[in-house]
């Protein structure tokens, strides 16, 4: 068990800074937890994770304006030590528009180093002892957006900080006998940029590049109304129609009837209508491509 200060509004936020700034701490162990997808529609941002060397927080992205919290996340001066950062980094960018900076990733300098692993094989492998792993994946498939967190999650969000500073050490203990410090400051400079255009969803399903081009496209159709159908409902889109199903459709778009079925009526009328408007318009664009 962690003892922590949750941060759930924009006064306790401001003080907490202003805390730091008068101590001189401008270095922080950070890490997110979000909803991607799983409950609801959409990828948010659920809790930050801190640790600045002495004590934990927990900041609460719904309960404060993050506003003020993103000059933080953004500034280059303020040292974010994090593991893996590039999807934190990505979901803060698809949230809010913002380009996190001042990140160590230990997870790039871990590679400089010969080591490729999760955060549990790297932090026994910079020799830390920690208590039995529990289980991450229940945890990992939680829904975030809930309030109060339980106890059991908040312990796993935490311990995702409390050996960050430890193994940023090891790492730059090793580093620097080595010699690599030039090299390890030009990979953490270009290894924490963060992609800033992301491929449309219907091109990461499986099988994609394998199809043909009328098969693309009218998958393309196919994606977007579940997507305006999941975004309509709030639903994440597996419960408006299955991926798999998604691309059976696109091979054989003459299945829609059979293959559009829901376990609400009433969804199942919206989804067929829909389906089948995105099959007229697919039909509509391949014969003016062959007409072209």
């Amino acid at each position: 068990m962690y003892e922590y200060t949750i941060i759930d509004s924009n006064e306790s936020w401001k003080e907490r800074q202003s805390y730091w700034k008068h101590k001189g701490i401008s270095s922080f162990a950070v890490d997110f937890e979000g909803e991607f997808n799983l409950h609801i529609y959409g990828e948010h941002l659920c809790l930050i994770q801190v640790f600045d060397g002495i004590s934990y927080y927990l900041i609460d992205p719904f309960a404060l304006d993050m506003e003020q919290v993103l000059p933080f996340l953004c500034d280059p001066l303020t040292e974010k030590v994090m593991f893996d950062s590039s999807s934190d980094a990505s979901l803060i960018y698809k949230v809010y528009g913002v380009e996190m900076k001042g990140i160590y990733d230990v997870a790039l300098s871990a590679n400089l180093v010969g080591f490729n692993g999760n955060l549990h094989a790297l932090i026994a492998f910079c020799g830390i002892q920690i208590a039995p792993l529990r289980s991450k994946k229940k945890n990992q498939m939680a829904n975030w957006l809930t309030r109060p967190l339980k106890e059991e999650l908040i312990d796993y969000a935490l311990s995702d900080v409390e050996h960050l500073f430890a193994i940023q050490r090891t790492l730059k203990d090793l580093i620097g006998k080595s010699g690599k410090e030039q090299e390890e400051a030009r990979i953490q400079k270009e290894g924490t940029k963060i992609r800033t255009t992301f491929k449309p969803g219907w091109t990461k399903l499986p099988g994609y590049r394998r199809m043909s081009s009328s098969e693309k496209i009218y998958l393309r159709h196919f994606f977007t109304v579940r997507d305006d159908l999941a975004r309509q409902k709030n639903l994440p889109a597996y419960r408006i129609l299955d991926k798999k199903i998604l691309v059976s459709l696109a091979k054989d778009p003459t299945q829609v009837e059979q293959l559009a079925r829901h376990r609400d009526p009433r969804m199942q009328r919206v989804l067929l209508e829909a389906l089948s408007n995105a099959r007229q318009v697919a039909q509509g664009e391949l014969s003016g491509a062959r007409k072209a």
